[in-house]
């Protein structure tokens, strides 16, 4: 018993640095301490994931910070911006902007713990299995590899992903309405992957 309220407090102390910007992580932590000493678990565990989310959040809006404010001649959709501290539904980072200009759409997207990691990791060990779809290419932003795909759909309308996995979240960068491969490798290269890293993690 000790030990654990040991381990409350020092997961308290250790959120002190994000009480500046969410406010109710400290009171969740105390909420989930006072649950956990009154042999509450289940509100114990509620209130420890609720000021996950709060602290996820707060690293969620950082890297929004992080992120350009355009992407070429395509503008951010400020209202679209997405910092929630909860990725499928449970605790975790989830990350979203978006770009609009006419017929030409990107989207810069953080998840973490994503499903997707395992086959993205494998595909980028393996290039072997890139070389049996000419669509998939293996490339770098910054110091990190990742997996674009080129997708073309039924009107001829060219879409592109890019996958950076890092840690246990994944990086996906978006992309449709341009045709030219250096042209959307040249906007993913704006992305300041290394700092993003840094905050996601």
């Amino acid at each position: 018993m000790k030990t654990l309220t040991c381990i409350f407090s020092f997961v308290l102390l250790s959120a002190a640095s994000f009480t500046g910007k969410a406010q109710d992580v400290p009171a969740k932590l105390n909420e989930a301490l006072a649950a956990w000493e009154a042999g509450q678990l289940e509100n114990a565990r509620y209130a420890l994931e609720e000021a996950l989310n709060g602290i996820n959040h707060t690293i969620g809006k950082e890297i929004l910070d992080l992120l350009p404010t355009s992407m070429g001649d395509m503008a951010m959709v400020a209202e679209e911006d997405d910092a929630t501290g909860t990725s499928m539904g449970i605790a975790g980072l989830f990350v979203q902007r978006n770009y609009r200009n006419g017929e030409k759409n990107a989207s810069v997207e953080i998840v973490s713990d994503s499903p997707l990691l395992s086959g993205i990791n494998t595909i980028l060990s393996m290039p072997v299995i890139m070389q049996n779809d000419p669509n998939q290419k293996r490339i770098r932003l910054g110091n990190y590899k990742a997996l674009m795909t080129r997708t073309t759909d039924d009107t001829g309308k060219v879409s592109w992903d890019i996958q950076m996995p890092f840690g246990s979240s994944l990086l996906t960068f978006r992309c449709s309405g341009i045709e030219d491969e250096a042209t959307v490798t040249g906007l993913a290269n704006t992305l300041q992957v290394e700092k993003i890293v840094a905050a996601a993690q």
